[in-house]
């Protein structure tokens, strides 16, 4: 029983209590709140003109997504739109539930290389990618979070090779489904891959305070974990940098070791060389320098394990960089044919429906042999932060050559970001768009959103992360052994 004129809240929508036909008071169907109001508490409620403004400002953002972005695939606009407002209008009118609603809008666009920054807010009001202040990084696992580095004492009590296979009521993959829709300053989603791994590299950042988890250390003994009460810090120097799955040194452009089984392993974390400024001239005879030196210092690298009866390549983690670099290795590799690999054109911003100019850009091919032409098998580890250049070197190695890509599929971001628009808030943000929509030069497909999978598909045991023992290197060597 209910009190006449009484309102009760479903979701968004209101239900009032009336007098039904025998005479007895009872909630009506609900029914949408009038106008922009949302039924908050027990009734409805009209926006305030700071969450007016927030919805203003956050339907430009859309706009300028919608103008300029080269995802080729459609997207309802409309519910985009309408899916922020009322995020915005349920909310407090705060500067978390703001950025909570611009998050979300801002995911739903998939295209790559594109970013939503909020300055100092980022680590502080919601969570930096790739950085664990807490101090536990994790990667995907079947069963939910595999943590692969940590920090001594951390704030959560982990150790490598710890599952996390529960959150609340979530388990195994829900894990990971609910953590990626909590907000944080992001780069743009092109696939499934980036999206799991780069929830999973900052997941102890993305747990909130108060929550329990449930942990499966690696010899199967099982314990909670609520996580402890106080807000992130924002200080990212103090926090575990996460792009690496081990925490190797990402500042070393590249480094190689010959195994006592006579197979050679090249680590390569990204395809620029953070010992060298990267060239702003513009001018391309700087950058043709740049690479050089860059290569020269890979050249070495391989040139100390060249003489193995096998190669594994690691290019996990590798945001990406100078696509020709990854190129040039690749025509070193075994089987390594000529031909077209793929191209860009450049979407003509705000038009609708999207237009791209014919002209073609970007276009990559292999040229077979090389500094790095080696006769001998090969395997390259991939995953799911392989991005940009880190894409196109796995989509070369698998279209191009007889070696073998082992690990997870990668990003799929081929474009590049260019442009960026600043907005007031509170708090202050910016947004990056890609105008390039890249295809591959066999059958003219988008390749955004599309990350090349591996010819294996491998993932971290945890009684081997425990040990220090590289689970997906073990078994490339093994694929190498077999073929």
């Amino acid at each position: 029983a209910c009190v006449e004129g009484q309102t009760r809240c479903e979701g968004d929508l209101v239900s009032t209590c009336a007098v039904g036909p025998g005479g007895e008071p009872a909630f009506s169907p609900a029914v949408a709140c009038a106008g922009d109001a949302v039924c908050k508490g027990a009734a409805c409620v009209e926006p305030t003109a700071g969450q007016r403004a927030q919805a203003a400002e956050l339907l430009e953002v859309v706009g300028y997504l919608q103008g300029n972005t080269a995802w080729h695939g459609p997207l309802d606009w409309a519910r985009i739109r309408d899916d922020g407002k009322r995020r915005i209008f349920r909310g407090d009118g705060g500067e978390l539930d703001y950025f909570t609603a611009l998050f979300h809008a801002f995911i739903a666009v998939p295209q790559g290389h594109q970013g939503l920054y909020a300055g100092r807010a980022c680590g502080k009001l919601v969570p930096m990618p790739g950085f664990a202040q807490r101090g536990a990084c994790g990667r995907p696992h079947p069963r939910g979070v595999i943590v692969t580095q940590v920090a001594a004492g951390n704030a959560l009590g982990l150790a490598k090779g710890d599952l996390i296979v529960g959150l609340g009521a979530a388990r195994g993959d829900a894990v990971l489904a609910e953590l990626s829709q909590r907000p944080s300053c992001a780069t743009s989603r092109p696939g499934a891959s980036f999206t799991a791994f780069t929830t999973a590299t900052t997941f102890s950042d993305l747990v909130r305070p108060g929550e329990k988890l449930e942990v499966e250390s690696p010899d199967g003994a099982v314990r909670a974990v609520t996580v402890p009460d106080g807000a992130l810090s924002g200080d990212l120097q103090k926090a575990l940098f996460c792009q690496d799955p081990f925490g190797r040194d990402t500042r070393k452009p590249v480094e190689s070791e010959l195994r006592p089984d006579g197979v050679g392993v090249i680590r390569l974390p990204g395809f620029t060389d953070p010992e060298q400024p990267f060239p702003t001239s513009g001018n391309p005879a700087d950058i043709d320098a740049y690479q050089a030196k860059f290569e020269d210092k890979i050249q070495a690298a391989f040139d100390a394990v060249k003489t193995a009866r096998a190669i594994v390549w690691d290019v996990r983690g590798n945001g990406g960089g100078l696509t020709r670099v990854g190129l040039d290795i690749a025509s070193g590799f075994p089987g390594a044919q000529a031909g077209d690999i793929s191209y860009c054109q450049a979407r003509i911003p705000e038009s609708d429906p999207p237009a791209f100019d014919t002209f073609k850009y970007a276009t990559y091919a292999l040229a077979p042999g090389g500094r790095f032409a080696y006769a001998g098998k090969v395997a390259v580890l991939i995953d799911g932060l392989d991005y940009s250049a880190a894409d196109y070197f796995p989509l070369a190695v698998k279209t191009k050559t007889s070696a073998i890509l082992v690990g997870a599929p990668t990003a799929g971001g081929f474009g590049a970001t260019s442009a960026t628009r600043d907005f007031k808030g509170p708090p202050s943000f910016s947004v990056s768009v890609d105008l390039n929509r890249c295809s591959a030069a066999a059958d003219d497909t988008p390749l955004e959103g599309r990350g090349v999978t591996p010819h294996v598909a491998a993932e971290y045991d945890p009684k081997d992360v425990a040990a220090g023992r590289d689970s997906i290197l073990e078994r490339a060597v093994r694929e190498l052994d077999a073929r």
